[in-house]
């Protein structure tokens, strides 16, 4: 595959009537009139007490400076800046919250775990993820956590999926005990702050026990939901849309308005063979490559846009760790990042930058404006969207998962992706001549439209899992 190439643009006059028989269309619907809308895109670091350093952390606020990036997910450790009762160790932080915040203009959006063993119901190894022994103790943390940082902080996430029992090993009912402990002393010293819901790994089950809890859903102002299908999940990253609008529908069903964030959402560059993880094998073998991170995180965000459910995605993480660092869970831990362990850029940087310099300023999606044309069953996604200026963006590839194959029957190795397939988009609108690039954003050529008066048509192919943009005036 060359990941840089996916579309190929077909001259003008090629006709496709002979494959008439042989499409799906998607039938033109009226266009709505939509407000632009504008979805912060952000980056996820942690930064542990073994190896943190203000020098280090200013390199990461220039990686977001530079590449246009103004949102910050960071992890405020409850078990490190308290470690004995009353004892509160704000070294490193505050001068980073002041650098990120006055220095950089970065918004800083933390969420806020785990027990400390002083403060904890447990008293074995598990102690830092099991609910607090009295959660006044974690009140009062909030309460010295707040008033410290609330003229440059203006959320607070309430501990870190708590529905995934690696991170909290108490029920939904401690954590809504937990969750309004925490919010009530965050109102205490800031009524104008916003309280995030701790990120849900997976378990609507789980978010539905809050939301259909009056009590629990009122110390809430936003949800947040994690995702990585595709790494730790078998699910195609294009039930994103799907899944967080699960996440909406629920909240509708119980008359709750919240704003939903994915303020952790991921893709490794790790595969051994055909294996990924526990729940997920490779289907070709581009897959979990640094080039095949930078196509899906241009899918992920691309879907999380056009769900119209997310109101801020933050990409996990900044860099990959180095193999002698201990991490949480597998092996995908350490490749989650835009940087190398050698702090050296990867491919998916270079899409992070190109893809804020398109939706930065706003867009709506055209989705159910535009008629698709392709082939019966062809496994392609596109999505089509309008920027505030008037241009036009388009997104495609092809779907990595297909069904029943996953492995050549004689190796058991990812077989190679050879699909290709043919697509031609009618826009109800009249379109000048645009530009084509790779996901990464380069440039790949010229894009020829044709124009029918007030309508125009798009001939391309897409060619396997790759992502090209399609940017016309």
């Amino acid at each position: 595959m060359n990941h840089l190439r996916a579309l190929t643009i077909l001259l003008a006059m090629i006709c496709l009537c002979s494959g008439c028989a042989t499409k799906s269309r998607t039938p033109l619907a009226p266009r709505a009139k939509r407000d632009f809308r504008q979805v912060p895109i952000g980056l996820c670091e942690d930064y542990p007490k073994s190896t943190r350093s203000l020098a280090a952390a200013r390199n990461d606020l220039e990686l977001l400076k530079t590449n246009g990036i103004h949102v910050m997910r960071i992890s405020f450790s409850w078990l490190d800046m308290e470690p004995a009762p009353g004892k509160f160790d704000w070294s490193f932080w505050d001068d980073f919250v002041h650098m990120a915040a006055d220095e950089y203009q970065i918004r800083l959006i933390p969420y806020v775990c785990y027990t400390p063993r002083w403060a904890s119901s447990s008293t074995n190894a598990d102690y830092w993820q099991q609910p607090p022994k009295d959660n006044r103790q974690f009140a009062e943390f909030m309460r010295q956590l707040v008033s410290r940082y609330k003229q440059r902080i203006h959320s607070w996430e309430i501990w870190n999926e708590p529905d995934n029992p690696y991170y909290w090993r108490g029920s939904a009912g401690q954590f809504a005990a937990l969750l309004e402990a925490g919010a009530t002393a965050v109102r205490q010293i800031d009524p104008t702050a916003n309280i995030v819901m701790g990120g849900l790994a997976w378990n609507p089950e789980f978010l539905e026990s809050i939301v259909s809890t009056p009590a629990a859903i009122t110390n809430v102002d936003v949800v947040n939901v994690h995702n990585y299908y595709e790494t730790w999940a078998s699910e195609p990253l294009e039930r994103i849309p799907e899944y967080v609008g699960r996440a909406a529908d629920l909240l509708a069903h119980y008359h709750v308005r919240k704003p939903i964030w994915m303020a952790e959402v991921g893709y490794s560059d790790f595969r051994r063979g055909d294996f990924v993880s526990g729940q997920y094998f490779a289907h070709f073998q581009q897959e979990h490559t640094a080039a095949t991170q930078a196509e899906s995180m241009f899918r992920v965000l691309t879907l999380a846009l056009a769900s119209g459910h997310v109101d801020l995605v933050a990409w996990y993480r900044i860099h990959d760790l180095p193999g002698a660092e201990e991490v949480i869970g597998d092996e995908n831990n350490r490749h989650l990042g835009v940087l190398d362990n050698q702090n050296r850029a990867k491919p998916a940087l270079s899409t992070l930058y190109f893809f804020n310099s398109l939706f930065a300023r706003g867009f709506r999606c055209l989705d159910d404006g535009v008629r698709i044309d392709k082939i019966i069953g062809a496994p392609v996604e596109t999505h089509v969207f309008q920027k505030p200026d008037g241009g036009i963006v388009v997104a495609a590839w092809l779907r990595t998962y297909v069904p029943g194959q996953r492995a050549d029957a004689a190796s058991g190795d990812p077989v190679a992706d050879r699909r290709e397939s043919r697509i031609e988009l009618d826009f109800p609108l009249p379109l000048g001549n645009g530009e084509m690039f790779s996901e990464t954003g380069v440039p790949e050529g010229r894009i020829s439209v044709i124009h029918r008066g007030h309508s125009a048509r798009v001939l391309c192919v897409v060619k396997d899992e790759s992502v090209t943009v399609l940017e016309m005036q």
